[in-house]
């Protein structure tokens, strides 16, 4: 069961109540949240809606459904890092940082690796280290970008041409 943190308008609460039945995840709409949410590492502020930290994949494709029906946008948000403000919005931001950091599957052989949107870029980097490989972008942030913020905002770091 999910919980529900809220102290929006009514309309926002009500649309929040309604995500917050269908998912496992956090749904928060209170003032503080929101503001906390609204920035980035840029200049840039927007505030959302509301915020999703979400527990499972299947969450995300609830709240992904939930906002096509609402009319809302989706604003995957990672570890904040950009400074162009990628991962502001006004609509539903959806936070995977705090759940969703597994890395699921290293293929040596073939050179992949799947891993689910909150993991850390260091964390991945480390990884595939132990097997005599490279995660080719380096962002300056690595310590806390996150794999899903970085293919959202398409980032590679200084160093990405060089490692691939």
């Amino acid at each position: 069961m999910s919980r529900l943190a809220t102290h929006a308008p009514a309309q926002t609460h009500k649309l929040a109540e309604k995500l917050a039945k269908s998912v496992q995840g956090d749904v928060r709409t209170d003032d503080l949240t929101r503001q906390m949410y609204s920035i980035d590492a840029s200049i840039c502020q927007m505030v959302p809606i509301g915020v999703l930290v979400p527990k499972s994949v299947d969450d995300i494709r609830t709240a992904i459904a939930f906002c096509r029906e609402e009319g809302l946008s989706v604003v995957p948000r990672g570890g904040a890092t950009g400074t162009a403000g990628g991962c502001l919005g006004e609509g539903l931001v959806i936070d995977c940082s705090r759940h969703l950091r597994q890395i699921v599957e290293i293929n040596v052989e073939e050179k992949w690796a799947i891993v689910e949107p909150g993991v850390v870029q260091d964390h991945l980097t480390a990884a595939v280290a132990k097997h005599g490989l490279r995660f080719g972008p380096d962002t300056s942030t690595g310590n806390r970008a996150t794999i899903g913020g970085m293919v959202g905002n398409n980032s590679s770091g200084a160093h990405s041409m060089r490692y691939g």
